[in-house]
């Protein structure tokens, strides 16, 4: 059964256990994008997903995804 619990901050968290599983999984979801964009702002969040994708000076988008699939990401 999937839980609901509201944070002093404001983020809503759900969780559910499931105990036959020794993992954890993550996901983050924001309320945010193209269709809360005005119009001045029109386009900035698919721009910000791009650039979030390049890389680091480091790593570039590859090695990123490379790096997150090494530890069971998606």
């Amino acid at each position: 059964m999937i839980k609901q619990r509201k944070l002093s901050c404001g983020i809503t968290v759900l969780h559910e256990n499931i105990p036959f599983f020794r993992s954890c999984t993550l996901g983050i979801w924001v309320r945010a994008g193209s269709v809360t964009e005005s119009e001045n702002e029109n386009g900035i969040s698919h721009l910000i997903e791009h650039m979030m994708f390049k890389g680091t000076e480091k790593r570039d988008a590859r090695k990123i995804a490379v790096d997150s699939d090494n530890i069971g990401g998606q």
